[in-house]
């Protein structure tokens, strides 16, 4: 008889260093196998922690997916919300409309890279599973709320902008993670040159 193969842990956690081993694993499978296909075994084994390290450390895998997603947005876990990051108010509070614009798509090309192919694992998943249509439209509702906030702001800048606060917003909600996924992961574009369409794009639809 073949011996057993038996999973090895690490033995070398820091304490307080699971949480972010879990997300770190739970990020890259939901990304690469889809969230209906990663198990809790599948994140404990690429994590390199026992799987009830997973529930204790965050919790059952649709709050590892709420904390997946959140920290995708904003880059890490620190409990700041997008709209207090020193990267979202510069873009926010940047006076030059175009300027502003040139920094919104940054960041979005920033958040782009960190959550689109999550968000396309995620949207597959909450045509099938509640808890994950539950955080998609979460996921939906901030994004569009974000965007029109900073459409807002970009009134306060130029009062002959082409479209108004709702039409902007929208506009941005749609293009992102969308254009994303189909440009840079799909196309083959760097990111440079993605964020340097989106900036045009957006300076041409909002301001020229």
């Amino acid at each position: 008889m073949a011996p057993v193969k038996r999973r090895t842990y690490r033995s070398t956690i820091r304490r307080g260093e699971a949480p972010q081993l879990v997300i770190a694993a739970a990020s890259k499978l939901f990304a690469t196998k889809g969230y209906l296909a990663t198990s809790i075994e599948d994140i404990a084994a690429e994590a390199g922690v026992a799987r009830p390290t997973v529930f204790t450390a965050v919790g059952p895998k649709p709050v590892i997916l709420r904390e997946v997603v959140d920290q995708a947005i904003a880059g890490d876990d620190q409990a700041v919300p997008v709209a207090g990051r020193e990267w979202w108010v510069e873009a926010v509070n940047e006076p030059d409309t175009v300027i502003a614009i040139k920094l919104l798509a940054r960041n979005m090309t920033r958040i782009g890279q960190r959550i689109a192919l999550i968000a396309r694992a995620l949207e597959t998943a909450a045509g099938i599973d509640p808890d994950a249509a539950e955080v998609w439209q979460r996921y939906q509702s901030q994004r569009r709320i974000g965007l029109r906030e900073f459409a807002h702001a970009l009134t306060t800048k130029n009062a002959s902008l082409r479209c108004d606060v709702d039409t902007m917003g929208d506009t941005l909600w749609m293009l992102q993670p969308a254009t994303y996924l189909r440009l840079v992961v799909d196309g083959g574009w760097s990111l440079k040159r993605y964020e340097a369409w989106l900036a045009d794009l957006l300076t041409r639809l909002f301001v020229e």
